[in-house]
C-alpha cells in the first residue's frame, strides 16, 4: 500500500462542518464520527482480520490490524501512519519497520504452527 497525498474531507467538529487532510486510505466517516474538538480527529483504514477455528465450534476473531494516524496524539510515533494490532485486549502500535519485523515474526509462527499440524496428523 503507498502512501499518497492527503484528500479534503469533510468533518464535524464541535457541530459544525470543517474541511480536514484525510490520508487516501483512511475509511473513517469524519461527519458520521464526529468529534468535540479537532484534537480528537484521528484517521483509521479497513481492518485486516485473522479468525481463529475452534473445534466444535464457529471460528472466532483472534487479532485484528489497521493503519491509523492520529495528528495531534501525545505520543509522536502516533502522528505519522501506524499499524495497530490487536487482540481485542490491547493494541500494539507499531512504525513500518516494526510492522514488517511483525509480519515476519507471523510467517514463522505460523510455519510452526503447520508443522505442529503435521506431528499432530502423525500421531493419530
Amino acid at each position: 500500500m503507498t502512501t499518497t497525498e492527503p484528500r479534503l474531507v469533510p468533518a464535524v467538529v464541535s457541530g459544525h462542518q470543517i474541511y480536514i487532510e484525510c490520508p487516501t486510505w483512511c475509511t473513517v466517516d469524519h461527519v458520521a464520527y464526529s468529534e468535540g474538538f479537532l484534537e480528537d480527529v484521528w484517521h483509521c483504514g479497513d481492518n485486516a482480520d485473522l479468525f481463529a477455528p475452534r473445534i466444535g465450534k464457529t471460528p472466532d476473531l483472534a487479532l485484528y490490524a489497521r493503519l491509523g494516524l492520529d495528528p495531534f496524539d501525545s505520543n509522536p510515533g502516533r502522528r505519522q501512519p501506524f499499524v495497530t494490532v490487536d487482540d481485542g485486549s490491547e493494541g500494539f502500535y507499531m512504525v513500518p519497520a516494526q510492522a514488517d519485523e511483525f509480519a515476519d515474526n507471523l510467517v514463522a509462527f505460523a510455519e510452526q504452527i503447520r508443522a505442529m499440524a503435521r506431528t499432530a496428523r502423525g500421531a493419530v
